[in-house]
């Protein structure tokens, strides 16, 4: 009888974590409805920016092959040259719209591309149109020697010096060392070079605890935090539903450079899980002012290490148990063995 009850105590158990997870993954679902970029409204800024940064990054990645197809990226000149005309038309010109004006005529101005006639008549319309622009597009040339800019004297140090500290000194974080990590972890790759992040800040007391009463992981410690982010990202950028879990795949990569780029700069991090409720999910967003469209990847605290610090010795696995080299399968294996005999 005992046992019965375990097993019927377990089940129940069971039976609630699955209905969770089913409400996550509709609230989920539902977000992406209401606010993904799926819809491909062009005259959105935001959504035609990500937009356009797929189909121009398309056209970078053509102009950086040393020996390129002559005949490739044409589809992709045609997409941002269809999104550059409803920029100008709207009159409201993004970021984005700026960097793949000056990559379309990089690539129209190839010496392989400058006397095809479409590739006139898109110079011309673009003459028409005064964007402005001074960053970067295109291509950059690198040598072997900035690569080696980021070669460490002892990368383990670096890495295994790294620990999440629950304490700091009663010391905000200067704005600056804040905006300068925030820069350096903006070099994370994401998928098509959307860069889908918006990352939230505050050093108010109040603001803080009014945020982390949402979080049910930094007790106790949290409420002698000063500095408090919030990482998201932008539902907008992603518009195929194979990408529905895009976006907590770049906010991971972000999050993890952003601890590391704090990590460099002498400062200390403690990420906080924000694997939430919809319900607490929607409360925290009736506090503070998060943008519908973003989706919360996690919290995080930073501060000043003290000069001695109590943190989790926190082992890792054993690396037998994490790493496996890739091996063709025995049914691959048949399948070639068959159609090679017939």
């Amino acid at each position: 009888m005992r046992g019965l009850k375990k097993k019927f105590r377990r089940f129940l158990r069971g039976t609630y974590r699955v209905s969770m997870g089913l409400s996550g993954f509709y609230y989920d679902f539902k977000r992406f409805l209401l606010y993904g970029g799926w819809k491909e409204d062009l005259y959105d800024v935001e959504t035609r920016n990500y937009n356009i940064m797929m189909a121009y990054h398309g056209l970078e990645k053509s102009l950086s092959y040393k020996n390129r197809n002559p005949k490739s990226g044409w589809s992709n000149a045609e997409r941002v040259f269809l999104r550059l005309k409803i920029a100008n038309d709207s009159k409201k010109i993004g970021f984005h719209d700026r960097l793949a004006k000056e990559t379309l005529k990089k690539f129209l101005t190839l010496p392989e591309n400058q006397g095809v006639k479409r590739g006139l008549e898109m110079l011309n319309v673009l003459e028409q149109m005064d964007f402005g622009s001074d960053e970067k597009s295109g291509t950059v040339e690198i040598s072997s020697d900035t690569f080696s800019k980021g070669v460490l004297e002892n990368p383990e140090g670096f890495f295994f010096s790294r620990y999440s500290l629950r304490e700091f000194k009663d010391q905000i974080v200067d704005d600056r060392i804040i905006r300068r990590a925030v820069n350096l972890a903006m070099k994370t790759p994401s998928v098509c070079n959307r860069h889908p992040w918006h990352i939230y800040h505050t050093n108010k007391k109040d603001t803080i605890q009014k945020v982390l009463r949402h979080q049910n992981g930094n007790r106790p410690f949290g409420e002698k935090a000063n500095n408090l982010l919030v990482i998201t990202t932008d539902l907008k950028a992603f518009f195929s539903g194979a990408e529905h879990y895009q976006h907590w795949i770049d906010g991971g990569l972000i999050s993890m450079s952003l601890m590391y780029a704090f990590h460099s700069l002498g400062i200390a991090s403690c990420p906080l899980n924000w694997s939430q409720t919809p319900k607490n999910d929607m409360e925290l967003r009736k506090v503070v002012n998060i943008n519908n469209n973003h989706t919360i990847i996690m919290m995080m605290i930073i501060g000043h290490p003290d000069l001695d610090n109590k943190v989790c010795a926190s082992s890792r696995r054993p690396m037998e148990d994490i790493f496996t080299e890739i091996k063709i399968s025995e049914n691959e294996n048949s399948n070639n063995n068959s159609t090679k005999s017939n």
